[in-house]
């Protein structure tokens, strides 16, 4: 009884939604067959955890059917009748009240009663709604296409005035920029998914469209400002005109976005900071892309963080010297790593160690290290750096040595698993490490070489702080 599609959609609501649901049911409205109801009632005794022993389909077909013989294919009838009854109840309790539904009935209605001044009435009243609408998204686009279609073909057909000719324009130009912005939010999604994979779209009507906007007056629309220039910034090798721009249009044009696109349009601008700032510019531009991002919340899905934009988060405050704001963003994010994430725990103290490592507690970095099994093959290689850099900080020579053969060992296990760029680039951390750690202070010309050893790799983690060492060595 626990595992049927009516009790698991019906554990999903809330204590308070349960109550309205139960209302729903037993209200004569819609007329629910006794059947339907004595079953509700049932399950609403056992929810919302549904673990008591007598909850199982004998015990609810004996309270639905006392006086009958047990018959469990009457049970799924009943079973099934419920749900759809409680489908209407999600239709009604959770749809978006800002769908035009209730505008586009009362204009049909009138129009066939024949009533023209109510349906211009609930026209003005549709059109006041969209004003109000939160975000110009899918839904603020298609109402407006349905509505204005659809009165165009009352003005058409009741007035002999050309008002319906007319407002066939007002019809075309909300299709154009329906179809506009769907398509460049889809050559968005299409252009990123080419760039990070193998795999390759066929998008009709692409050249055309492209080449139709340069010059067109809907540029002049925010909506379509921000989605063609989001598609120029990604396509574009150059990006630091478009990284700029898309930036402005998202602040001056914040209230037109929903949290979904506004992450895919953040997203953007952190994939192509790398390419427009260097150095700490790098580091500051995120900062300051992931600090508006979690000031409005945007950065969460459903409540939660995924977990590679949580280390990146963490990385980029320590980074900057952020010691005290990252403290605080551990303790209130570390329930907040997306739950089906096997490695949660893992990424969040993971994090924590950095902190302390920055923090210069390398005893605590240690105790928290020593104290995980870390099971992401990417988190167990930034474990083994965290521990040569432990190790070369507190000066535990045989610990550092261990460290770097046992890191080499699981880089050479791990290179048909690894892909070869990561490799490589944490072969030349150890290496680089290493040689770090057998220079003798002010051996200038072994400092030197190591330097330019440095330059000459392009992929190198932790970079900035192999350099602090081999200066430090330098300044002895």
């Amino acid at each position: 009884m626990k595992n049927t599609k009516l009790t698991k959609v019906i554990e999903k609501f809330s204590k308070s939604d349960l109550k309205r649901l139960k209302e729903f049911v037993h209200s004569p409205f819609f007329r629910a067959g006794k059947t339907e109801r004595d079953l509700f009632d049932f399950i609403y005794k056992y929810a919302p955890d549904f673990s008591h022993k007598k909850f199982t389909s004998e015990y609810a077909t004996s309270y639905v059917f006392p006086n009958e013989k047990q018959d469990n294919s009457a049970l799924i009838k009943t079973q099934s009748r419920l749900l759809k009854l409680i489908e209407l109840f999600i239709y009604y309790s959770f749809k978006n009240n800002n769908l035009p539904e209730f505008e586009s009935v009362l204009m049909k209605f009138y129009d066939q009663k024949d009533l023209p001044a109510q349906v211009e009435s609930a026209y003005k009243k549709f059109q006041k709604k969209q004003e109000a609408f939160p975000h110009r998204d899918l839904a603020y686009y298609y109402n407006q296409l349905v509505v204005e279609e659809q009165y165009s073909d009352f003005l058409g057909r009741k007035f002999e005035d050309g008002r319906g000719d007319a407002h066939h324009q007002k019809v075309l130009e909300t299709l154009d920029v329906f179809y506009l912005r769907q398509k460049l939010i889809n050559l968005c999604l299409v252009s990123n998914r080419e760039q990070v994979t193998k795999v390759s779209y066929e998008v009709m009507l692409k050249n055309e469209v492209l080449a139709f906007l340069p010059n067109s007056k809907y540029r002049e629309i925010p909506i379509i400002a921000i989605w063609y220039t989001a598609f120029l910034l990604i396509n574009s090798p150059d990006k630091s005109e478009y990284y700029h721009q898309l930036k402005q249009l998202l602040e001056r044009h914040d209230n037109l976005l929903d949290k979904t696109n506004k992450r895919i349009l953040y997203t953007a601008l952190e994939n192509s900071a790398q390419v427009v700032f260097q150095g700490e510019a790098y580091y500051a531009a995120l900062w300051g892309l992931y600090s508006t991002q979690l000031e409005n919340e945007v950065i969460y899905i459903e409540g939660y963080l995924l977990p590679t934009l949580f280390k990146n988060i963490v990385t980029v405050a320590l980074r900057l010297g952020h010691l005290d704001w990252t403290e605080t963003f551990l303790e209130k994010n570390k329930d907040k790593i997306a739950p089906e994430y096997e490695g949660r725990e893992d990424v969040y103290s993971y994090s924590l160690a950095q902190l302390y490592f920055k923090q210069k507690k390398y005893d605590d970095v240690l105790l928290v290290l020593n104290q995980m099994i870390f099971n992401d093959i990417y988190t167990k290689m930034d474990v083994r750096r965290m521990y040569m850099k432990v190790y070369y900080e507190m000066d535990y020579s045989d610990m550092f040595e261990d460290m770097v053969n046992s890191f080499r060992s699981f880089l050479h296990e791990n290179q048909h698993v690894i892909p070869a760029l990561h490799i490589q680039a944490h072969r030349d951390f150890v290496n680089v490490a290493y040689n770090i750690y057998r220079t003798m202070k002010k051996d200038a010309e072994r400092i030197e070489k190591i330097a330019e050893q440095i330059a000459d790799i392009q992929i190198l983690p932790e970079k900035t702080w192999l350099l602090e060492k081999l200066e430090r060595l330098s300044n002895f």
